[in-house]
């Protein structure tokens, strides 16, 4: 790369030119300060390196320019990480995350994070723990042991994922046992659980067992089902949980279930590590495919789905719809792809008869030469003319079924022509059918949200799990205030670009369980399950807000884009048109009422 002498770079602000420093001063905004930048390198006919440019750039904006991001050298560093247990898989996936986004702020503080992280060791766990165990035997003013091991026990539960958090707390724990104790003289209190360990048993009250035990096999056991070691250990702790009879029972128990709560989250810790690193594989499969099939429209209708379903956080409602919706389409791609071949087959099999027609016409115009080659011989051997009218007779004869064959042969070829042509229009249309019912598993074209028919399904599905759950569920239809005006002000464009504005902001600001619809024109419906009325009503109130917080531009002018909204509660047994039509008329009332407003419907 050809690098400029030092003396060929711009003189710092403290020394430019008079004569420019009024130009240069005037480069307040990049894009100028970029021209005045190009028009100094032609000027002193500097090189036009990405280097020079740079170093013009930033005198000009008295700025300093940051090193070169070495996204390539930092991958490889990334890629040779350690990834032996959950913590180095963790520490490495936070560094790509870091180098991923090509920034040194984010890398700068990754690396602060793992040193953090890293330091958290060296901190005095042996002397704490030694210290936690005598001061658990020693006796203090109004703190029985087993009351200090409930406190214990608390702090251990909350502070489980952090362990510097787990630090502190203990070292508070341990002041709070030492601020109320009157040194030596102070009277030992009894302890009960360890006067009723000394002889008589303690049972664990009955139905606090039976719910630890339906706990152990109904909540945890699913989860750990695919490791046979805990699953075993779990049925094991759900049993011993209804035989606990006495302290030193009740005391080892609490051991074991603390180990296997230990064992339990470094399987989490595993499981979580090993579905980031599924999703992150399937991410990179769906995108490599993506980029093979381009000319698949039909494949690649079905890849951008598995795209947008793996992008965020994999929620059960989203996989729900991917699902149904995959295999509807994948159903009818299949019956599609079957006429397809049937076509394509039929369209070979007339080709292949038009080649067979085509050599038989060429055998039967060969047989009338070789007539006319025998005649024209016998007409040079005949000796009267006799002879000669067997000749022309002959020839007559040859020359009309040749003419006959040629006519049958044109009007078969044309018949076939016909058929063939109909054939391949057959073919495009379904070629346009499969392409079509591709993007029936895509969502709205224009705006990204669902269409029609996936707000049924969407509508349908989650009326279905309200009543089946007794959950509420209620509907908000959307219209945009002025869209008229606007089309015809900007241009059908800006309103298309509009209309994509209004369900970015409503996608950001709704749940990821709640379905957006674009429900007609500039109409978009929202479905809100497990929402009361009164919630429903704040949620599109909020939506409102931030809208009117984010300018939408239109040839470079900025708009305020509003939306007047109608809510309905859908009643159980509510035919969910009907509902539909309660917001639809509670919006047109907020119209009414002087637009950009949010009615609920009674």
């Amino acid at each position: 790369m050809t690098r400029t002498p030092p003396s060929a770079l711009p003189p710092s602000r403290s020394g430019s030119d008079p004569r420019r420093t009024g130009a240069m001063t005037e480069s307040t905004t990049p894009p100028e300060i970029a021209r005045e930048a190009l028009r100094q390198l032609a000027t002193k006919r500097v090189p036009p390196t990405p280097d020079n440019y740079r170093a013009f750039y930033h005198q000009i904006a008295g700025t300093v320019a940051e090193d070169e991001f070495p996204a390539r050298t930092l991958k490889a560093i990334a890629a040779a990480l350690p990834r032996g247990t959950p913590e180095a898989v963790r520490t490495a996936r936070q560094f790509e995350e870091a180098v991923g986004s090509g920034q040194w702020p984010a890398l700068k503080q990754a690396i602060v994070s793992i040193c953090e992280a890293r330091t958290e060791g060296q901190l005095a766990w042996g002397l704490l723990i030694r210290e936690l165990i005598a001061q658990l035997e020693r006796p203090h003013a109004k703190q029985t042991r087993a009351r200090k091991l409930e406190s214990l026990q608390h702090v251990l539960a909350a502070s489980s994922t952090d362990s510097g958090q787990l630090y502190l707390r203990l070292q508070g724990l341990l002041r709070s046992w030492t601020q109320a104790d009157d040194s030596a003289d102070a009277p030992a209190l009894a302890d009960p659980v360890a006067e009723e360990s000394a002889g008589a048993s303690v049972n664990l009250p009955v139905a606090l067992a039976e719910l630890l035990s339906r706990l152990l096999r109904r909540g945890i056991a699913p989860t750990v089902a695919h490791d046979s070691g805990l699953s075993a250990e779990v049925a094991e702790l759900a049993d011993a949980a209804l035989k606990l009879a006495d302290y030193e029972a009740i005391a080892s128990y609490g051991e074991r279930l603390d180990n296997f709560a230990t064992r339990l989250a470094w399987y989490g810790d595993d499981q979580q590590a090993v579905r980031q690193a599924l999703l992150t594989l399937l991410r990179l499969l769906v995108d490599n495919i993506r980029e093979l099939v381009l000319d698949d429209n039909w494949l690649h209708g079905q890849l951008s789905v598995l795209a947008e379903a793996f992008t965020g956080e994999l929620d059960i409602r989203v996989l729900d719809e991917v699902e149904r919706r995959l295999r509807d389409v994948i159903d009818k791609q299949s019956h599609l792809k079957r006429q397809l071949s049937d076509a394509q087959q039929r369209l070979k099999t007339m080709l292949a008869g038009f080649i067979d027609r085509l050599a038989a016409f060429s055998d039967t115009t060969g047989d009338f030469h070789d007539v006319l080659d025998d005649c024209a011989t016998r007409i040079s051997q005949a000796n009267d003319i006799s002879e000669l009218s067997d000749v022309v007779e002959e020839m007559l004869r040859e020359t009309r079924n040749t003419q006959e064959s040629a006519r049958r042969s044109g009007e078969e070829l044309a018949e076939l022509r016909e058929q063939v042509e109909s054939a391949n229009q057959h073919i495009v249309r379904l070629q346009r059918e499969l392409d079509e019912t591709s993007e029936l598993v895509r969502h709205d074209p224009l705006t990204g949200a669902l269409n029609r028919k996936g707000l049924d399904e969407a509508l349908a599905r989650e009326i279905a799990r309200a009543r089946r759950h007794g959950s509420s569920l209620c509907l908000a239809l959307l219209d945009v205030d002025n869209f008229k005006q606007l089309n015809d002000t900007f241009g059908h464009r800006a309103g298309d670009d509009a209309l994509r504005h209004l369900f970015a902001v409503i996608r950001e600001a709704v749940r990821p369980q709640d379905a957006v619809g674009r429900y007609g024109g500039e109409e978009f419906l929202i479905l809100l399950p497990d929402t009361e009325l009164d919630q429903a009503n704040a949620v599109i109130v909020r939506l409102q807000r931030e809208l009117t917080r984010r300018f939408f531009l239109a040839n470079a002018q900025k708009l305020l884009i509003t939306f007047s909204a109608g809510i309905a509660r859908l009643d159980h047994a509510e035919d969910p048109q009907i509902a539909i039509d309660r917001a639809d008329k509670a919006m047109y009332a907020a119209k009414r009422a002087g637009k950009n407003r949010v009615l609920t419907a009674a």
